[in-house]
């Protein structure tokens, strides 16, 4: 099973080579203070006597020469964590995009957008974060802390007692605050999606907020969120502000400890002033290094909650399993194409069935109509027959056999959807439509255009099809985009062409003629869900929705006889009660 961390092996060598340069210039940095142990007990003496400073210039141009080293091994270091982070953040910022785009419908609604926007952005940077650091520093930490308390114990043991004692009291120190900050980090990111979640309903929905004059209860909805946001951050924030302190106290009792031992025993002749100097210098590495300590902790701490949300989304099954164990097959017109056999379903939340017990047929070259009131079932018949959700009762056959038994996208492939709610992307009209048929000619796309009567209007466009198109296509009307949405499924040229409410926002005699184009287009098979009676009079068959069930499956004339809720629906619509 893909983990958080699984694409590091694709950075072995630097994730080796990295720890390794820096391992060599903790060495060079531990070297050091053994030449200022030198220069105090012999250069600055000799230099008193009158014998020249050789002894203090030389040591002090390998010091030079050390530092050199040393930053020419800090460089590759940090070199390598480069590659290796940001192609890891790569590769793993596309394996999580990937297994979004697995998730079936209900996946992506129990997730949450903001969640998911949140896995692809915030937690990836927070792991690649962590991997640079892991290459960086993590490594000279413990060299740096471990080198310490040997070249301590060589120059007095008694001394080397003082910095082993605080080693064990720091790490307890460090491990706490991380287990409880990992904890806390949790909190912190789920606040962070619930602000990114009403952050995209909000402007989504700005003009119904706007309309109904909601924006100041919205401005305290939303402040109310980040408030409870800013607190658990607080209390984050608040543990690892814990982290210095604590270190500084116990590195600072050890550093008064060693001066006031080590003084002694310098009085003692049992020590020289050089090596105090040195075990000195020696508490100043640990404790800049526990430092550093105190921010990776902070560093992990976020990046372990960020991995635990990476895995969970790694780990979820999604509720549409695509296991094809049969090819797509071509079927005569005439023949089934779709059939709902006892088919309920209901919402993962939902208490109640959407739909309940529903049984038809689609044939190929059939053009059927659905239609009913508002939360009759329309739409859902749709996203099962796409099979962006499993029925929970019941069996839907696709050209003769379950409909999971076929790869998701011949399906898909198979069918074309115009949804109710028009969606266009940022491009031009034609790269709009190349969606649809990568290799489409021009002159396919205005054919399709035409189709749809949109040509009429993209004509008078100087750039004509290669107009922009702006973010959601907010350039156009609802009537533009929904005929433009339109022509791009009659340019994808699938056996199933389905029209989800899509030419609500067209005037009759538009609506009209868009009917007439699609009904000249051969071998098509054409599901329309309307609103409008008159829109489906010309359907081979009609399935009249109630309240999640079919009330009556007919043609227009006969369920005027026999049907009271299409009766009911027709003559509200053509104001004709005779």
């Amino acid at each position: 099973m893909e983990k958080a961390f699984s694409s590091l092996k694709y950075f072995k060598k630097q994730l080796i080579l990295g720890p390794l340069f820096k391992v060599i210039e903790v060495v060079f940095e531990l070297l050091t203070p053994f030449l200022m142990k030198y220069i105090v007990n012999d250069g600055i003496t000799n230099a008193l006597n009158g014998n020249g400073v050789g002894k203090i210039v030389f040591p002090a141009l390998i010091i030079l020469g050390f530092c050199i080293f040393g930053l020419c091994s800090t460089l590759v270091c940090q070199y390598l964590a480069s590659i290796a982070s940001q192609g890891y953040g790569t590769i793993l910022r596309n394996k999580i995009f990937k297994k979004v785009n697995e998730l079936s419908m209900s996946d992506i609604e129990k997730f949450g957008r903001g969640n998911l926007i949140n896995l692809v952005n915030n937690d990836t940077s927070r792991l690649q974060n962590a991997v640079a650091v892991l290459i960086r520093l993590v490594i000279r930490a413990p060299v740096l802390v471990i080198g310490s308390l040997i070249c301590s114990f060589i120059i007095d043991v008694k001394i080397g007692f003082i910095f082993l004692a605080i080693i064990p009291i720091v790490s307890l120190i460090l491990a706490l605050i991380t287990y409880i900050n990992g904890k806390q980090y949790l909190k912190v990111q789920e606040k962070v999606d619930e602000i990114s979640t009403y952050t995209n309903d909000g402007i989504s929905g700005t003009r119904v907020i706007r309309a109904f004059s909601k924006e100041n209860e919205n401005i305290k909805n939303y402040e109310a969120r980040t408030k409870e946001y800013f607190d658990e951050t607080k209390k984050a924030n608040l543990i690892s502000a814990l982290i210095n302190p604590l270190t500084f106290l116990v590195v600072n009792i050890a550093i008064i400890l060693v001066i006031y031992f080590g003084g002694d025993f310098v009085l003692k002749g049992d020590l020289t002033d050089g090596d105090l100097v040195a075990l000195i210098s020696y508490l100043n590495q640990i404790l800049m290094a526990l430092i550093v300590v105190s921010n990776l902790v902070i560093i992990f701490a976020k990046a372990f909650s960020s991995s635990k949300r990476v895995n969970y989304l790694f780990s979820y099954e999604p509720s549409v399993v695509n296991a094809p164990i049969i090819n797509d097959k071509n079927i005569k017109i005439g023949e089934e194409l779709f059939s709902f056999k006892g088919v309920s379903f209901k919402y993962v939340d939902g208490e109640n069935e959407v739909i309940s017990n529903i049984n038809f047929n689609i044939n190929k070259g059939e053009f059927v109509g659905i239609i009913g009131g508002t939360g009759a079932g329309k739409t859902t018949l749709i996203k099962l027959m796409e099979r962006f959700f499993d029925p929970t009762k019941g069996v839907i056959t696709f050209k003769g056999d379950n409909i999971k038994k076929y790869d998701l996208k011949d399906i898909r492939n198979d069918i074309s959807l115009v949804n109710q709610r028009n969606i266009l992307f940022n491009g031009t009209i034609k790269s709009n439509l190349l969606m649809a048929k990568k290799d489409a000619t021009d002159e396919e796309i205005i054919n399709s255009l035409r189709l749809a009567e949109a040509y009429s209007f993209i004509k008078d466009y100087e750039d004509g099809i290669n107009h922009p198109v702006y973010e959601g296509g907010k350039n156009f009307s609802g009537g533009q985009k929904q005929r433009i949405s339109l022509a791009r499924s009659v340019l994808k040229n699938s056996e199933l062409l389905i029209l989800d409410d899509s030419t609500s926002a067209l005037d009759y005699l538009t609506d009209k003629k868009v009917r007439d184009n699609i009904l000249h287009i051969k071998d098509i098979t054409v599901v329309i869900i309307s609103q409008r009676a008159t829109s489906l009079m010309h359907c081979d068959k009609i399935i009249v929705m109630d309240d999640g069930k079919i009330d009556s499956i007919g043609r227009h004339e006969d369920l005027l006889k026999t049907s009271d809720i299409y009766k009911e629906i027709y003559y509200s619509q053509t104001h004709n009660n005779e």
